[in-house]
């Protein structure tokens, strides 16, 4: 997570926003699904975070639950679309 602005410096710095996006009139989080191909394992969700510099608005996104993903990749899940 950002603690210091790559591009200015500041501390000053906004962690842990939720990032919303609307879609078809409904608003939810922002979120990735990695799914087994061959549907056995059950999917990897993970939701994303922003953190902005409170000095110049630098933007930073980020998960909390990067092994997780990573761990899905490396077995093969794919990109499943969020219902």
């Amino acid at each position: 997570m950002m603690t210091k602005c790559p591009e200015c410096g500041s501390t000053e710095i906004v962690p842990d926003l939720i990032i919303f996006a609307a879609v078809s009139g409904a608003t939810g989080a922002l979120a990735v699904s990695l799914v087994d191909p061959a549907q056995k394992g059950e999917p990897a969700h993970a939701g994303f975070r922003v953190a902005v510099c409170g000095a110049c608005g630098h933007t930073e996104i980020y998960t909390r639950f990067y092994q997780r993903i990573l761990d899905a990749h490396k077995k093969g899940y794919v990109t499943h679309q969020l219902h």
